[in-house]
Parts: structure tokens; C-alpha cells; sequence
């Protein structure tokens, strides 16, 4: 009676998070039918960094965790002030807040689940601590709050160093037994190492063999920081990822490694797409020069008849490389990435069934060499700075846009379908406006003002979308 009461419990209080959710992103919210978890052949996973839930702590009369300190430069007591603080962005929190730590966890899978991602890679960055505990109210969260999402393991080989096969498996046997665990259709679990290569392949091998004998056979899918000692592992394996390139150029970078995997003599691959990444605690950025890395990632997931796709992350904001809803970036990156799930579970794009545009911007001229900002940044990878307006637009039939920034005013005619437009970026408001045959489709003003004299070096590319009411 008290088992059954218990999961009476759990389903109400899932029910929390859905309507939420819904609410957010309601079915005319995207111009396109978006793709459901667990439908099609071809996997999506989304990366999961436990340090950053919706919430951390308490909201106070001056926030939470993130509010108090992550985002500001003299928060945890000025130890990331050299980077101008540690973060620039925080998840976004729903109305009202949360009820509680569960709650948050329920809205991320519900979230998730809502664009199609069948499920959360999570990175086990300790196997008994706060981090592990996140893991599991993950597992109960999907189980309780969308039945379709799972939760796979991704053992962090960088965090745990000294791990040995057995405690390893006596961890991986927790996700087995769970109804929510991430599974192929033979039922073996998938389990995707991040750094992989930090171990020998005969580790891998004697974690499968535990596995096996626990009755939990499992799927491995090394995810390489590192691809040079790729062979080795090949020959057990279901598959293999490249952690990969967060620039413009992530591309080319994916296709290289498909064929060293293919070479390798891995069945399959899963394509890395990222939407950005920098890094205010190592003074380091690369340029993503707006949706141009992501959509090159696409590309060579696609054209390289990739067996999944990798997103990396839904929320590693200490990279800044998280697509889930956040407080700069809105919706954008979320609502972008939902379009390239949908095209590839379904092999072709989604028909565009209203007009819409999706927009992408720093809020000021990235200079990682201005020390009036700060302590210089290093640009890393082969890309120069590029500050662009990046116009994402969704047509049902050609129309035209026009750009305003920094005063001045840009036009375009653009036929109809999923069509990009940049231009250079200039200090002051953002304006993007969609006309047809002289009928206003969509007038927005970017909620972020390009800053003239920032006092902090911030390389994110914000975002806002006419498809949720220019926010």
C-alpha cells in the first residue's frame, strides 16, 4: 500500500513540470511539428553537466546561488573576478521559481523531451557524491515526468581517474536496473565515456565482462577528447563521437573523424554539435560566428549519414555551450536546435507551416584583446573574431527582412523556406523586421543592446525569436 501510494505521489507531483512546459513551448510555439523522444531510428542525446540545475539553493531576497555569485565578478569571493566572473548566463528560471530541487530536474526533462531528445548523457563526475545524487533524481525525473526521455551514463575519465572496472560497473549496474536508463532495442545499456582514451581498451573490455555477467550487457561509445588512439577500441564498440570543435569550422572537423572511424573499423558514428563555447575562468574563447558552427556540424552529420547526434551541452555554462532556455539566449538556441532534431530523425527538413525568425548577437563587439574590459582573452582554433547579427528566418513563402543595427538599416530579399541572413554588428539596439507585399510579419527589437564600452569581456551570443513574441 505505501509503494503504491509512494508512486501516486510521484505521478502528481510529475505533473508539476508538464504543464509548465507546455506552457512554454506550446504546439504553435515553432513553426514546424517538432520531433517527439523516442520516435525514428536515429538517436539524440544532449549532454547533462550536474554542477548547473535550474536552481542552486535558495532564492533569496538577491537570488540564488548563480545570482549571488556565478554571475558576478566579485562573487565567491572575487575568485573568478580576472574572467570578469565565472558565468554570463544562468538557466531560465520558470514564473514564480521552483518548488524545489526535483522540480527543476523534472523541467529540464520535460523540456528536453519537449524538442525531440530522447534522452540525457550525464556526466558522472563522482560515483557517491552530490553529483551522483543528481544522477539519480535525473533517472526518477524521466521516469516520472516523460516516460519516452532516458538518462545514460557518460563516465568522466578526467574526473574519475583512479575508478576501477569493478566500482565502475557497480555503478553502471544502478542505471540497469532503472526503467529509465537509456537502452538500444536489443536492451543493452549505452554507456558513453567522455575521454575515453584516458583508459586502455583492456579496461573497457573487463568493465563489459563484469557487465555481462551482472546480466546488463552493455553498448560502449568511447567519446573521444583525444582520437589518436582510436584504434584500440574499435573492435568493441557500437559506435564512436569525437568530443570535438566548438568553431565555426566544427564541420570539417566531424567529417574528418567519421572517416578515421570508418577506417577504424566502428559500425557507426554519432556527430558532435555544440552552439558555442567560452570559458570567463580560462580567458579563452572560440568562434562560433553565430549558428555557423552548429549548422556546420549539421551538415556533416547529415552528408556523413551520422547513426546519432551528440549535443554538447544542454547546460555546461561554465563553456557556455548550453542550448537549454537561459537568460541571454532565451529560447534561441533551444527552438534552432529543435529544427535540425526534427530534420534529422525524419531524414528531410520540417515543413514550415508559419513565418518566424529566430536572431543571434553578442551584447557587444568581442575584442579578446581590449584590457579596458579585463584581462586579455586568447582566441582559440583557426577562426577570426566575427561579430555578426545572425537572422535565422522560417518563410512559407519569399518575403523581405530588414536589419537595423547600430542605426543603420539593412534590407534583403529572401526566398521562401529555412534561409540565414548576417550582418555586421554595431553598438546600440538590434531591430529585425519581416515584411511580405507590404504586410508587417514580425517586428522585434533585441531585448539586448549591443554596449558601446563594455566593462567585461562577453563573447555569448544572446538570442531572442519573433516565435515567442520578440523574447
Amino acid at each position: 500500500m505505501r509503494v503504491g501510494l509512494a508512486r501516486l505521489a510521484a505521478a502528481l507531483l510529475a505533473l508539476v513540470a508538464l504543464p509548465l512546459q507546455a506552457e512554454e513551448t506550446p504546439p504553435g510555439a515553432l513553426p514546424f511539428v517538432a520531433a517527439s523522444p523516442g520516435a525514428g531510428e536515429r538517436l539524440v542525446l544532449a549532454h547533462y553537466f550536474p554542477p548547473f540545475p535550474i536552481q542552486i539553493g535558495e532564492r533569496g531576497a538577491s537570488g540564488d546561488y548563480y545570482e549571488r555569485h556565478y554571475l558576478r565578478p566579485e562573487g565567491e569571493n572575487g575568485k573568478f573576478a580576472r574572467g570578469g566572473g565565472y558565468l554570463r548566463q544562468r538557466p531560465l528560471l520558470p514564473p514564480g521559481g521552483l518548488a524545489d530541487a526535483t522540480a527543476g530536474f523534472r523541467l529540464d526533462v520535460a523540456r528536453a523531451a519537449r524538442i525531440g531528445i530522447d534522452g540525457f548523457g550525464v556526466d558522472l563526475l563522482d560515483l557517491d557524491g552530490r553529483h551522483w545524487r543528481t544522477t539519480l533524481a535525473l533517472l526518477d525525473a524521466a521516469r516520472d515526468a516523460a516516460p519516452a526521455f532516458r538518462i545514460g551514463p557518460q563516465p568522466d575519465m578526467s574526473a574519475l581517474k583512479d575508478v576501477t572496472p569493478a566500482r565502475l560497473a557497480e555503478a553502471l549496474l544502478v542505471f540497469a536496473r532503472h526503467p529509465a536508463a537509456l537502452r538500444l532495442p536489443d536492451g543493452r545499456l549505452l554507456v558513453m565515456p567522455f575521454a575515453a582514451e584516458r583508459v586502455s581498451g583492456t579496461f573497457w573490455q573487463e568493465l563489459a565482462s563484469r557487465m555481462r555477467s551482472a546480466g546488463a550487457p552493455i553498448a560502449l561509445v568511447p567519446n573521444f577528447v583525444n582520437a589518436r588512439t582510436m584504434d584500440a577500441y574499435a573492435g568493441q564498440s557500437w559506435a564512436a563521437a569525437l568530443w570535438g570543435d566548438r568553431g565555426s569550422g566544427a564541420g570539417p572537423t566531424q567529417t574528418r573523424f567519421a572517416e578515421q572511424a570508418r577506417a577504424a573499423g566502428y559500425p557507426r558514428w554519432l556527430a558532435t554539435l555544440a552552439p558555442q563555447d567560452f570559458r570567463p575562468k580560462d580567458l579563452m574563447a572560440w568562434e562560433a560566428d553565430g549558428s555557423t558552427g552548429l549548422a556546420s556540424a549539421f551538415t556533416a552529420a547529415m552528408t556523413g549519414k551520422a547513426a546519432g547526434l551528440h549535443l554538447v551541452t544542454w547546460n555546461d555554462y561554465s563553456e557556455a555551450s548550453e542550448l537549454a532556455p537561459s537568460s541571454a539566449t532565451r529560447f534561441a538556441w533551444y527552438d534552432l536546435t529543435a529544427w535540425y532534431i526534427a530534420h534529422f530523425k525524419r531524414g528531410r527538413p520540417p515543413a514550415i507551416v508559419r513565418d518566424g525568425m529566430i536572431v543571434l548577437h553578442r551584447r557587444q563587439l568581442f575584442n579578446p584583446v581590449d584590457i579596458a574590459r579585463g584581462a586579455a582573452w586568447q582566441l582559440r582554433g583557426r577562426d577570426a573574431v566575427s561579430n555578426r547579427i545572425d537572422v535565422r528566418l522560417f518563410l512559407t513563402a519569399p518575403a523581405s527582412v530588414s536589419v537595423t543595427t547600430g542605426g543603420i538599416k539593412s534590407v534583403r530579399s529572401v526566398p521562401a523556406g529555412f534561409q540565414r541572413w548576417q550582418v555586421p554588428a554595431r553598438p546600440g539596439a538590434v531591430r529585425v523586421q519581416l515584411t511580405r507585399a507590404g504586410k508587417v510579419l514580425a517586428d522585434c527589437t533585441s531585448p539586448h543592446v549591443i554596449a558601446a564600452h563594455p566593462d567585461r569581456h562577453d563573447p555569448l551570443y544572446a538570442g531572442f525569436s519573433s516565435l515567442r513574441g520578440c523574447n
